[in-house]
């Protein structure tokens, strides 16, 4: 078997202990964390600082406004995304700094990206409704899906440049 088809194995088998694990570990508390608190609460914050819209709220997973208003449920919290990214990450051949290092910036790559998701949703449903059905089930996804690939692609080739002493 080629190193690179054990890699891909490694890579779905965590990939899928994430997935179950999170699925099995998903309830009110981690719920109200990850959507709540992590997803909904920062995407009111930016809405209103981009509008200056006061009654833009986070009430629990829904972000509401006196025009629009969406709730965030499990699967669109970004979390599969950052199992996703974290499974590739994690079976890549570098050193374990620069994995370590790419966990922690793909934190902060998908968590934005997934803010901008959340609100182009929030600000298609006020401004342009028709564009909600493809911008949820189309375009931001794989628009995620596309950004995720360049970040790790970037990513490889920052540490094969670290690596031989370029960077």
């Amino acid at each position: 078997m080629s190193l690179s088809f054990k890699r891909l194995l490694a890579f779905i088998a965590l990939f899928g202990a994430m997935y179950v694990a999170l699925s099995q570990a998903w309830g009110e508390g981690l719920s109200h964390w990850i959507i709540d608190v992590a997803t909904v609460r920062p995407a009111a914050w930016i809405a209103r600082v981009l509008t200056a819209d006061a009654s833009i709220v986070a009430a629990g997973a829904t972000l509401r406004s006196s025009q629009a208003s969406i709730h965030v449920l499990y699967g669109c919290e970004g979390t599969d995304v950052l199992m996703l990214l974290a499974s590739a990450l994690l079976v890549a051949p570098v050193a374990w700094r620069d994995r370590l290092l790419g966990l922690a910036a793909r934190t902060v790559f998908v968590f934005a990206i997934n803010q901008m998701r959340v609100l182009a949703l929030f600000f298609s449903i006020w401004r342009y409704p028709a564009w909600f059905g493809p911008l949820h089930g189309l375009i931001a996804p794989l628009l995620v899906v596309v950004l995720v690939a360049v970040f790790f692609m970037v990513w490889l080739g920052w540490t094969a440049r670290t690596r031989d002493g370029l960077a």
